[in-house]
């Protein structure tokens, strides 16, 4: 067999390229279309992980082809062949040539808008752009219907290599195949072919009925539960300034932000606890009065990704079904330096309180103070990820938490 492409079949190279990409697809697809159904645990996080290994594999295997196209130009399509079975067979092979480059690259692109590990065998890739929600929804969507048409493309070109081979017995099949092939080869695809549609099939089954039978169990268990979980955000109430004891301050909810910052997979991403309200009470001149208790509502959580803000909610890391909030209570204060401060307390989350110390800053000017700060949790402390994020193959455990509060108080 020539290593490259003959006027009458396709070498060596352009054949490891196209069964290799086959294969691999035909793997993909109906494992992609299927994991998003199972339940969030670090297994259903190692399978996407390989999705996106092998998904990226296609992408530069899809590369190498189209070069090789250009360095090794593949034999014309045979003279029995009608004019539309070239029209079509060129359409098809166009598309999917759009589907093998864009299909990884918009999965790519929406992990990275995302803040999602994009791994490639163990070493993790660039992300391609910021943090951008829109984007994410943007990609994931064009992800999903390059994958539905790719579905209709492949078995579009599999009727037809098989038209070729079985009913006009010609050698298009045998070109990209082996000239000895014969039936075994061909019933071999067939039965590949034939599970991975089957699977997918059952996939697509199971989004057209399965999602109303969901909905009605959600809506049962949100009906049992006294957790707020469907319940619109609500912010902050505004600062009520004109009740305030002395040297008492209001947080301002609408400059103030809460986040933080956890690793999956050794990749950040970042989320935000938009709803955070309580006391404070700080004199620079007396810290034996100051005191401040700040509740979280938990529910109210934004990492620009709806799958994993409800993950996160779930029983597994913040369990809003029984606790709904987490609080910190400062116990005392001490002064570091000019403008630093540090707050010793106790950070009570998912019933579990343990001490937390917060240095921060603090800038007054006139009426209005602004706190800045940053601080690293450990998640195990709290329980966070139980017994199944227990270790940090998936997870780290060190989650950094950044405030940037400002309050006013009344003169």
């Amino acid at each position: 067999m020539e290593i490259s492409n003959t006027e009458e079949e396709y070498g060596l190279i352009a054949r490891l390229f196209h069964w290799s990409i086959a294969v691999l697809i035909i793997g993909l697809l109906p494992v992609g279309l299927g994991m998003g159904a199972m339940e969030n645990s670090p297994l259903k996080f190692e399978i996407y992980a390989l999705h996106k290994s092998f998904g990226l594999l296609v992408f530069f295997l899809g590369i190498g082809r189209i070069v090789w196209r250009f360095v090794s130009p593949p034999p014309e399509h045979l003279e029995s062949h009608e004019h539309w079975e070239t029209v079509l067979a060129s359409a098809a092979h166009f598309w999917l040539y759009v589907c093998i480059i864009c299909m990884p690259l918009s999965g790519w692109l929406m992990s990275s808008a995302g803040e999602f590990p994009i791994p490639f065998f163990g070493v993790q890739m660039p992300a391609l752009m910021g943090k951008d929600e829109n984007l994410a929804g943007f990609f994931g969507q064009a992800h999903e219907i390059l994958a539905y048409t790719l579905l209709f493309v492949l078995a579009l070109h599999a009727a037809g290599a098989l038209k070729h081979h079985v009913i006009d017995k010609d050698e298009t099949l045998q070109r990209m195949a082996y000239s000895k092939a014969g039936l075994g080869f061909v019933g071999l695809i067939v039965i590949v072919l034939g599970l991975s549609y089957t699977l997918s099939g059952s996939v697509i089954l199971r989004e057209i009925f399965v999602p109303q039978v969901q909905q009605e169990q959600t809506a049962q268990k949100a009906e049992n539960s006294s957790a707020p979980t469907s319940a619109p955000f609500v912010p902050a109430p505004p600062a009520d300034l004109d009740n305030l004891q002395p040297h008492a301050w209001a947080i301002i909810p609408e400059v103030s932000k809460l986040t933080f910052e956890a690793k999956m997979y050794n990749t950040p991403f970042t989320g935000e606890l938009r709803s955070f309200a309580g006391d404070i009470v700080f004199d620079p001149e007396d810290l034996s009065t100051a005191k401040a208790d700040i509740t979280v509502q938990l529910q109210y959580v934004s990492t620009g990704d709806e799958g994993r803000d409800e993950s996160i909610v779930g029983a597994e890391w913040f369990d809003i079904a029984q606790y709904p909030t987490a609080r910190f209570v400062s116990k005392s204060f001490e002064k570091a330096e000019e403008n630093n401060y540090v707050a010793i307390g106790e950070l009570t989350l998912r019933g579990i309180t343990m001490p937390l110390v917060i240095p921060f800053t603090l800038n007054i000017e006139n009426n209005t103070a602004q706190m800045k700060a940053e601080v690293v949790i450990n998640r195990t402390t709290y329980g966070l990820g139980g017994e199944q994020y227990k270790d940090e193959s998936t997870v780290a455990h060190d989650v950094r938490v950044i405030i940037d509060l400002k309050a006013a108080q009344n003169l």
